[in-house]
């Protein structure tokens, strides 16, 4: 039998996204495992096909869940106001170091008691693309076995949400007890008041976070610091640095204003550098678009 709790569990700002997902049935599924976790807030990015009817058989009594999700074209228009973006990923190593969904599930629960926290899923045949996954500010990979180590998209779904549920437990817990603490004026309230202050910080959103990276770039480049053959290693490398950083909307904007100073005064001394590539992408679109409209 389980205790009754004075509060209930709220996870209510935690966004599970569905990249692209490929089967009606998976999104009517991990709509089931996230109501199971008392998950809600569905957003399904490029979904094919598009329509989602198919999916209520699986959904069974989730289906509240399912007809409330939404719908968007870019992965950028899923994310663009979390302050924290956690992507999964069944690859260990390289560029993006992952970690269990134990291990980040309590991170999530205390960022998400002031900012928006997105969960992000992709497809089902090759997951996430190195390109998506460089926007997430973590990377989150479950343990499974090496022998067969491919889970089923609604399966992950349910193994996180479960210990996100887990993690939002053992925060209540936490707040019940310096509450009681302090209602008896005991002295030892410096761990609970600890996390209650972590909890209670905004992040900067992943669309200002984006605009910084940008201009770190574009300084890197303009200084040499960044060059051809070690541009996106490097780059990735900063990311998961600051990501992990868990940087405020005011820590975001000194960082964004230091790199636009370090293009000015390259600019200044005259130093010519190879543009970031992300300018080159958005030259050749700038021209793809002229030629069209002309």
């Amino acid at each position: 039998m389980t205790a009754a709790r004075t509060r209930p569990l709220s996870l209510a700002r935690i966004r599970v996204v569905l990249v692209r997902p490929q089967h009606p049935g998976n999104i009517g599924a991990a709509a089931r495992a996230m109501k199971n976790m008392g998950l809600a807030d569905l957003v399904l990015v490029a979904a094919t096909p598009p329509d989602v009817r198919a999916a209520a058989p699986m959904a069974v009594h989730a289906r509240d869940v399912l007809a409330a999700h939404r719908r968007v074209a870019t992965l950028a228009d899923a994310i663009h106001d979390c302050g924290l973006v956690v992507g999964t990923s069944g690859r260990v190593g390289g560029d993006f170091q992952g970690e269990s969904p134990r291990a980040l599930a309590p991170a999530m629960v205390a960022a998400s008691a002031a900012n928006d926290v997105a969960l992000v899923f992709g497809p089902e045949d090759h997951g996430l693309s190195n390109d998506e996954l460089i926007h997430c500010h973590r990377v989150l990979t479950i343990p499974a076995t090496g022998v067969y180590p491919s889970l089923n998209l609604a399966h992950a779904v349910l193994i996180c949400g479960y210990e996100l549920r887990l993690a939002a437990a053992a925060a209540e817990d936490v707040a019940t007890r310096a509450a009681r603490i302090a209602a008896t004026d005991d002295a030892v309230t410096d761990a609970p008041e600890e996390a209650s202050s972590a909890a209670a910080r905004v992040l900067a959103p992943a669309r200002l976070g984006e605009q910084m990276y940008a201009a770190l770039e574009d300084a890197l480049y303009a200084i040499g610091f960044l060059h051809r053959d070690n541009g996106v290693h490097m780059m990735r490398a900063f990311r998961r640095l600051l990501g992990r950083a868990a940087l405020d909307a005011y820590e975001t904007r000194v960082l964004f204003a230091l790199a636009r100073q370090i293009a000015w005064i390259a600019k200044v001394a005259g130093i010519v550098r190879p543009r970031a590539p992300h300018d080159r992408r958005r030259a050749a679109a700038l021209t793809t678009e002229t030629h069209q409209g002309s």
